[in-house]
């Protein structure tokens, strides 16, 4: 029990591109049953307890589940955990940035696209190098390699 909370929520070592993958897809499939079930219980008129409890027990848990698995991705990128800020942070606040500045004139419509391009290009960015880039070969500062473990394993 011990070791699956560990691999669940444990934000330390490395996990390779499969791995995240995995989890990730486990993670948006518990997501949108949960989300169905709250759609049918809003149907049934007592949402209301349940978004409570949803949030308390599903919500929390699945923030920090998916912290855990980008972390130790981008551990395997030899990258620290401070590069969510830059992933998600930066490109959340551009956002806000591009909606505040959708105002009257062509100054004002620039500015909005540069600002939602800039975000657009930063989560473009967060994506390939979390989801789609080889992590370092062999060890680096957050562990061993994790498919040199599993070449060895097989």
């Amino acid at each position: 029990m011990e070791d699956l909370f560990e691999f669940l929520f444990g934000a330390s070592g490395r996990i390779n591109r499969a791995k995240y993958w995995r989890s990730f897809l486990i993670c948006i499939c518990l997501v949108a049953g949960l989300l169905a079930a709250v759609i049918l219980f809003t149907a049934a008129g007592i949402a209301a307890p349940l978004f409570i409890i949803m949030v308390v027990l599903v919500l929390i848990p699945w923030l920090l589940w998916g912290f855990a698995i980008t972390t130790e991705r981008l551990h395997d990128r030899d990258k620290s955990a401070w590069w969510l800020l830059v992933f998600f942070g930066l490109s959340a606040v551009l956002g806000q940035l591009a909606k505040a500045a959708w105002f009257p004139g062509a100054a004002g419509t620039v500015l909005h696209y540069v600002l939602a391009l800039a975000g657009f290009a930063v989560t473009i960015w967060g994506f390939v190098e979390i989801g789609c880039l080889r992590g370092t070969a062999g060890s680096n500062t957050y562990g061993p390699d994790p498919l040199a473990r599993a070449k060895r394993a097989g």
